[in-house]
């Protein structure tokens, strides 16, 4: 049962069903018991739960896997809905491949269309050197085009699934072709790469279990982040391929200010159009993914308020 349907009815009722463990510490009561303390989500919401007097298998489990099968009752607490669990089990692969589609935690792209459409975007570059330096990068035998195929796109703000980095890649680069083919004056082949290329630190920032779901940051993640990771290994590509100083500090520019500005994490502002447009199309594609996902939890005709976009969304009663 989806958890918005859960929080509808009355206290004591029984929940069984696999969800997403989002939050899980462990933490000490005042007399002294451990017990877990717990957020349970799934595509129509997030509960928080409780797992009192708990034991260590439990905290186990709950610790080292994201989906699980939670058996519950539901409870208020100041009028807020929370649950208190009762038992947590591993469900099976196969439950546990169905749960992660229903979740809404993996690409509802097919990985195998993604890779064929970042290799055609890829091939239709027409500078040598950008081409190199693109089939360098997701192409080389350390494995990373298999790893940036999987990777999530965030830990939880946009595309915080599995394949969610590529999904959110092929967006921007698709909307740069799209764009390019409605103006005049852009230079293609810088933007298609700089778009291609821009979050690739995300897959050195953003620690995965072994499904390929977010955990957290890495060590790197937390001290350096994606933008300087990501120019790092830009420029480390374009020393492979023997691409020019020019060419390697452009496109360093276009990683470096695709936040926009100083408050969302870029040191500097685009000061080219093809970083302007690549900061401005990044911005669409997490944002229309933002919109989606609270618009899915919000009743027609009705307000929800948005922790991620930190305003009131609605929801129009004509669809």
């Amino acid at each position: 049962m989806k958890l918005a349907a859960v929080i509808k009815n009355e206290q004591g009722f029984r929940v069984t069903g696999i969800y997403r463990i989002s939050r899980f510490e462990l933490k000490r009561a005042k007399t002294g018991k451990r017990y877990g303390d717990c957020m349970i989500s799934d595509s129509s919401a997030d509960i928080p739960a409780k797992c009192w007097d708990i034991e260590e298998e439990q905290a186990a489990v709950l610790t080292s896997h994201i989906i699980l099968s939670v058996t519950g009752v539901l409870d208020f607490y100041k009028e807020a809905a929370q649950l208190t669990i009762t038992d947590v089990a591993v469900p099976s692969d196969e439950e546990r491949t169905a749960a992660l589609k229903e979740l809404g935690l993996t690409s509802k792209r097919d990985r195998k269309d993604m890779a064929d459409g970042l290799d055609r975007l890829i091939q239709s570059v027409r500078r040598d050197d950008l081409r190199r330096l693109l089939c360098y990068v997701f192409s080389s035998a350390d494995g990373f085009g298999d790893s940036f195929l999987r990777h999530p796109g965030a830990v939880w703000n946009h595309h915080a699934w599995i394949g969610g980095l590529a999904e959110h890649t092929l967006e921007v680069a698709e909307l740069a072709d799209t764009y390019c083919q409605r103006t005049t004056g852009i230079s293609r082949d810088i933007l298609l790469t700089a778009a291609l290329l821009h979050d690739i630190g995300k897959v050195q920032e953003i620690e995965t279990d072994l499904l390929g779901l977010p955990l957290g940051f890495t060590a790197k993640g937390k001290l350096l982040r994606h933008i300087y990771l990501g120019m790092e290994q830009v420029e480390q590509a374009c020393r492979q391929v023997g691409a020019s100083a020019e060419t390697a500090l452009i496109l360093k520019h276009c990683i470096l200010s695709h936040h926009g500005q100083p408050e969302w994490g870029s040191p500097v502002e685009p000061m080219m159009m093809e970083a302007e447009i690549l900061h401005y199309l990044d911005n669409i594609s997490a944002k229309t993914d933002m919109f989606s996902r609270e618009t899915e939890r919000t009743a027609p005709g009705g307000f929800t308020r948005s922790q991620t976009l930190k305003r009131d969304i609605y929801r129009p009663e004509m669809e």
